[in-house]
C-alpha cells in the first residue's frame, strides 16, 4: 500500500477547493490518497472529493475542547470529516514554536479520539551540514514517542532543507533518513510492527518514484504539487503502478 497525503498549506478558496478536488480521479488500487485542505476549506473538499479519497487536517489542538480561542480539537476535524491530521510538520515548529513537547501532546490528542496522526520530523540545513542529521531525527521521535505505547500512526520525514526549495533530497537521503526513524520508532515500540514512513519535500512527478523504489519509503507528503490537479494525479497513478 503506498500513501500519498497532499498538503494545500494556506493556499485556495472555496471555488478552487472545490474545483481542484473535482478534478481528481478515485485514487489507483492499492494507493491511499488524502488531501489536507486549510481547516475553513474543510467542508467545501469535502463536498467535491471523489470516492477514496480521504479529508485529513494540516494541524490538531493538543486540546480536547473548552476555553482555547482558536483551537481547532481533534473532536471538531473527525466531525468535519477528516481521518488524519498532520502533527508536527517543520513550518508548525518554525513558524509557530512547536516543540516535541507539544507535539507530543498533538499526537496523543489524536490517539485519545481515533484521529491517525502524521508524525513530521526532519532537519535543517545547518544541521545537515553539521552532520547531525541521524541524532537530531532519532532524539525528535524518541521524545514526542516516549512513553506512549504503541498506537495508529504514520511517520513522514521531511527534510526541513528541501521544503519549498525545490531541492529535493535524494534517494539516497530518503533512505538514510527513513531508516534512522523506523530504527528510533522501533526503539521507543520495541514490540510494534513497523510504521508506515513517507517522504516529504518538494515531491513532484518526476523524482516521487525515486523515493518509494530507492528511497524506501512507504508514499509521499505532497506539497505544492498537491494544488496542481495534474501533478498530484500523476504522483498517485505513479505510485499505483510502483
Amino acid at each position: 500500500m503506498r500513501r500519498i497525503v497532499g498538503n494545500w498549506k494556506a493556499n485556495g478558496s472555496t471555488a478552487q477547493a472545490q474545483a481542484l478536488c473535482a478534478a481528481l480521479p478515485a485514487p489507483p488500487a492499492g494507493v491511499d490518497v488524502t488531501v489536507c485542505p486549510p481547516l475553513c476549506l474543510l467542508w467545501a473538499a469535502r463536498g467535491s472529493l471523489p470516492p477514496g479519497i480521504r479529508l485529513g487536517a494540516q494541524d490538531v489542538s493538543r486540546v480536547d475542547g473548552g476555553a482555547f480561542t482558536g483551537e481547532v480539537t481533534a473532536p471538531m476535524l473527525l466531525d468535519a470529516g477528516c481521518v488524519l491530521a498532520l502533527v508536527g510538520h517543520s513550518e508548525r515548529r518554525q513558524q509557530g514554536a512547536e516543540d516535541d513537547a507539544l507535539i507530543g501532546l498533538k499526537l496523543r490528542a489524536c490517539w485519545r479520539h481515533g484521529l491517525l496522526p502524521v508524525l513530521c520530523v526532519g532537519e535543517t540545513a545547518a544541521q545537515r551540514r553539521d552532520g547531525s542529521t541521524d541524532a537530531v531525527l532519532a532524539a525528535q521521535v524518541g521524545r514526542v514517542l516516549a512513553g506512549a505505547p504503541p498506537a495508529p500512526l504514520w511517520m513522514a520525514y521531511e527534510p526541513v532543507w528541501a521544503i519549498g526549495t525545490g531541492q529535493a533530497a535524494t534517494p539516497e537521503d530518503c533512505a538514510r533518513g527513513i531508516a534512522v526513524i523506523r530504527a528510533a520508532v522501533a526503539e521507543a515500540w520495541p514490540a510494534a510492527p513497523p510504521v508506515p514512513c513517507l517522504y516529504g519535500g518538494s515531491v513532484h512527478p518526476a523524482n516521487c518514484a525515486a523515493f518509494w523504489r530507492e528511497g524506501g519509503a512507504d508514499g509521499a507528503l505532497v506539497g505544492g504539487a498537491s494544488l496542481d490537479a495534474a501533478a498530484f494525479v500523476a504522483i498517485c497513478r505513479l505510485a499505483g503502478d510502483a
